[in-house]
């Protein structure tokens, strides 16, 4: 009915008005600075969608469409087809309304056929062109799976990951404080001062700036932020020594860390093989004559690593970071004074795990420290 039309304008405007109202208020409650941001986002939005995206969605469609999804019946209507206008008539072919002999017969026409050697040439052409569409045909399909493969990858992907690696970075590595940078790190004793002085004091929550305890934060890192997944481990991998070629210089040498010349052995604390009473165990923790026991990667269900300087398998002796502070502390001066890395030392590994709730992100964080033969030591986080 014609009265429809006063209804449908009039449900128009009240859904603009309300749409209207509603935007008003939510840019009053933003504020200026976020509802510009807003308002930009859209526009950008709009126009890039209207100017980029959907101009590439159509054309995209177009091509798949005109390749792949053409009717193969089309060509044979369209040969099929009679133009009306057209009298001419074929060799088998009689017209029977008329007698001009130029409609009656076309069979006066002389057929040149092609030799051999046009025939060869024509049907090479062919053959090319019928490739040549072959190989458009599978890049194409090749170009829209890589972008489909694209957008399914990087579709869920935040700009807060990039945030949140370069908080841990920054608090991790320590590179504002030069006694303790990691990035600075030129010898053991460099090492051993970074995990005592930086990197076991961010592992645990602490007092806040006023003093206060940490309520609720068991688990926790220092960042107060970040959640750790389990514990934190150190594993360190070393290289077997062997007599030199010439022994009036050296005795024993110790090559570069490779799969082959793996120390496999399991040690008592300070790295010697003969066992040790059970007075002096008792002396030991259990984390600290760990420390010095061969564990396989099955063991440890981890995977090998790949250095800057060499591939790590993922076997090794393994430290772990449970228990208190301070006993930890306690545990880290007593492999400093057993000597836990040494010459024989080619990698220490640090590997944990966080999970930050504020932006649902799990993050992976390793500390490789390599040991090169030169006597050079190669920090990489």
């Amino acid at each position: 009915p014609w009265w429809c039309l006063f209804i449908a304008y009039t449900l128009s405007f009240m859904i603009i008005a309300v749409s209207m109202f509603f935007i008003i208020v939510k840019g009053i409650i933003f504020g200026d600075l976020k509802t510009q941001q807003w308002l930009t986002s859209v526009l950008t939005g709009f126009f890039s969608s209207v100017i980029l995206t959907q101009p590439i969605k159509i054309l995209g469609l177009a091509v798949f469409f005109t390749l792949f999804c053409r009717n193969p019946n089309d060509d044979k209507e369209a040969k099929e087809y009679i133009d009306e206008t057209n009298f001419e008539l074929d060799g088998d072919e009689d017209y029977l309304h008329s007698n001009d002999f130029s409609l009656i017969s076309n069979s006066s026409k002389r057929i040149t056929r092609l030799n051999e050697n046009e025939v060869a040439f024509l049907r090479e052409q062919r053959l090319k062109d019928i490739q040549m569409w072959s190989i458009i045909r599978e890049f194409m399909i090749y170009a829209i799976f890589l972008i489909l493969l694209c957008i399914i990858s990087f579709s869920n992907l935040t700009q807060n990951s990039f945030y949140q690696t370069d908080h841990l970075q920054k608090y991790f590595l320590n590179t504002r404080q030069t006694d303790c940078d990691y990035t600075q790190i030129l010898t053991i004793d460099d090492y051993w001062n970074w995990l005592n002085n930086s990197f076991v004091d961010n592992l645990r929550a602490q007092q806040w700036y006023n003093d206060d305890q940490p309520v609720n934060l068991n688990g926790y890192i220092n960042d107060k932020t970040n959640r750790m997944i389990g514990w934190a481990t150190m594993r360190q991998l070393r290289s077997k020594s062997q007599l030199c070629s010439d022994q009036r210089i050296i005795s024993t040498c110790i090559n570069d860390y490779s799969l082959f010349n793996e120390e496999k052995d399991s040690f008592q604390p300070g790295w010697t093989l003969n066992r040790t009473s059970i007075e002096e165990e008792g002396d030991y923790s259990s984390s600290i004559l760990k420390a010095f026991q061969y564990q396989s990667s099955k063991e440890l269900d981890t995977y090998a690593y790949v250095g800057d300087y060499g591939t790590y398998s993922g076997d090794g002796y393994v430290y772990e970071f449970r228990g208190r502070l301070s006993d930890i502390k306690s545990n880290l001066s007593l492999l400093h004074q057993l000597q836990w890395i040494d010459a024989k030392t080619r990698a220490v590994i640090i590997q944990l795990t966080l999970y930050n709730p504020n932006v649902a992100l799990y993050t992976s964080v390793t500390f490789l420290l390599e040991f090169l033969s030169a006597s050079v030591v190669y920090p990489s986080a």
